[in-house]
């Protein structure tokens, strides 16, 4: 029997900032997916305070993630074994409030956390073993873009995209803006500098962020205005910056209005799905070969409740789906490289999941 291993993080205290007054998970759950039959089998589980995103390494054996209490937070890092089992190696205090995202940068010398209630996004170092080491900078998104000035709202930093070794993506979901900033290595501390942003339609609620194939482009969930916001970094006179290519709206199935979430494009580069919270659906674009443009192909009932992430297992044939009310992962099977999204039966009761990481 072939199987890929895969973590589940899950809410294991109340957290009612987040839709998870009632929350009681195991906190990171140990979980294989059989890739003949598409069923989920829950190895083991390790407590921790909410962790509600889960970073993994497969090459490097590792795995980080964050604790999202409503006061504080920390980066945890763990050596995963063979058996599945996590080893914790390390952990820190964030320097700010709930922290919701981590990724991590491409040499595996920092983290980048972002805090949505704690409006602020810091940068970690890492040691060379993977731990957690200090916190180098701590930045809060800008009042005002251009022209526009969004002090009436709160920033509400949600997730990181690392672009290169020395740039990254934040999208700041309170003001509306998408954020472009350089990793600055030559001062004798690290820091992270804003170079420019992008300034979206209030109301926009960008969320999570996905690489586009075409070089320079990602697409963008929009929580509070449904669909997608396609945005381009290009290099002008004056340096990089942002361009909105394009907004596309999306009512998923109809049955409410979205709240979108997690946004993935397939391995095979040619369709990315989109999560919709409360129509309670995952919608599905193709991807324009060339132009990276998206044109929706339908969309697909999740058959659970707030449907809070989804990931692709390595090898692009199982779509897992973490639906957060519901508690529980229902499975998927993709075939034509991706434009079909096929509902196999599959379910496995997981308390408040908030992230599936392969």
């Amino acid at each position: 029997m072939s199987t890929i291993s895969f973590l589940v993080g899950s809410y294991s205290i109340p957290s009612p900032w987040a839709g998870a007054a009632g929350a009681h998970g195991a906190g990171i759950v140990a979980a294989e997916l059989n890739t003949a039959s598409g069923a989920v089998y829950v190895r083991s589980s390790r407590f921790e305070i909410n962790p509600s995103f889960l970073v993994r390494t497969l090459a490097a054996g590792l795995v980080w993630g964050i604790t999202e209490p409503e006061k504080g937070g920390d980066l945890l890092a763990f050596r995963q074994d063979a058996s599945g089992g996590l080893d914790p190696i390390g952990r820190l205090k964030t320097g700010a409030d709930a922290p919701c995202h981590v990724a991590i940068h491409p040499t595996r010398q920092f983290a980048f956390v972002a805090h949505y209630h704690g409006g602020a996004v810091a940068l970690l170092a890492l040691d060379g073993a993977g731990k957690p080491a200090a916190v180098l900078d701590l930045v809060r998104p800008p009042t005002i873009m251009g022209n526009q000035d969004r002090s009436a709202s709160p920033p509400r930093p949600h997730a990181v995209l690392p672009l290169s070794e020395n740039e990254l993506i934040v999208t700041d979901a309170g003001r509306d803006q998408v954020l472009l900033y350089r990793l600055d290595m030559e001062r004798a501390r690290p820091s992270l500098e804003l170079l420019q942003g992008l300034a979206l339609q209030t109301g926009t609620g960008p969320r999570n962020l996905a690489r586009a194939p075409r070089e320079g482009l990602f697409y963008v969930s929009n929580q509070n205005s449904s669909g997608i916001s396609i945005i381009e970094r290009v290099v002008g006179d004056e340096g990089p910056r942002l361009v909105l290519r394009r907004v596309l709206s999306d009512p998923g199935l109809g049955r409410a209005v979205p709240v979108p979430s997690e946004i993935a494009v397939h391995s095979a580069g040619r369709v990315c799905y989109l999560a919709n919270r409360m129509d309670e659906s995952l919608s599905i674009f193709s991807i324009e070969a060339g132009s990276g443009d998206l044109q929706p192909i339908g969309a697909i009932d999740v058959m659970g409740k707030n449907p809070r992430h989804f990931a692709i297992a390595p090898g692009g044939e199982w779509l897992l789906v973490a639906n957060q009310d519901s508690g529980d992962l229902t499975v998927f099977r993709i075939e034509d490289d991706g434009r079909r999204v096929v509902r196999t039966g599959g379910r496995i009761a997981v308390s408040s999941p908030t992230v599936v990481a392969f």
